[in-house]
């Protein structure tokens, strides 16, 4: 036997490990955290005066960004709910 079939034999498959709900929160807290102190850098950053143009910004990094994040975030957790069902159920 060569290494490499060794090695082959040596390793295992590694479990997919599953969030929780509690942790997809957790995430999407931390990121609109991020967002938040991102906001307050670019208002600072650019004189700090409040324009239609800064209005725009903030909202497009809130919605596009913080939002989407927020809907992805939801798919994936029914999605890996639904595929850990249909494994079970393949099993």
């Amino acid at each position: 036997m060569g290494k490499k079939d060794k090695i082959k034999q040596q390793t295992k498959p590694v479990e997919k490990e599953e969030f929780t709900l509690k942790e997809y929160f957790y995430i999407n807290v931390i990121f609109w955290v991020f967002l938040l102190i991102l906001a307050i850098l670019i208002f600072f950053t650019t004189g700090g005066q409040w324009d239609p143009v800064m209005k725009n910004v903030f909202t497009f990094i809130f919605l596009v960004f913080g939002g989407g994040f927020t809907i992805v975030s939801i798919f994936d957790y029914i999605y890996e709910r639904i595929a850990n069902k249909n494994v079970q159920n393949n099993n």
